[in-house]
């Protein structure tokens, strides 16, 4: 079950797990009882390659490319060998 951060107007800043399947607007302060709205932690990135993490970090979207546009490649021939195929 994934963790989410609530802040309190009373009490500030708490965190609870609760199941995928919830409501996640608001929840319960476990102190006071007092509605808290939702809180966004951005996840960890630091395992994550440089590039996408930077691309992540400025906010950009991901370009969408075309398959049509994609550089078109010549089929390369295999590098392998295959001697148990030789007398076949």
């Amino acid at each position: 079950m994934p963790n989410y951060s609530y802040t309190c107007t009373n009490c500030g800043t708490f965190t609870i797990r609760q199941r995928i399947s919830e409501r996640h607007e608001t929840a319960p302060c476990p102190s006071c009882q007092q509605i808290a709205k939702r809180e966004f932690v951005p996840f960890q990135t630091y395992k994550m390659d440089g590039r996408v993490k930077q691309r992540i970090e400025k906010g950009q979207q991901p370009r969408l490319v075309k398959k049509e546009d994609l550089p078109k490649k010549p089929p390369r021939a295999p590098q392998v060998t295959r001697p148990w195929m030789a007398g076949h």
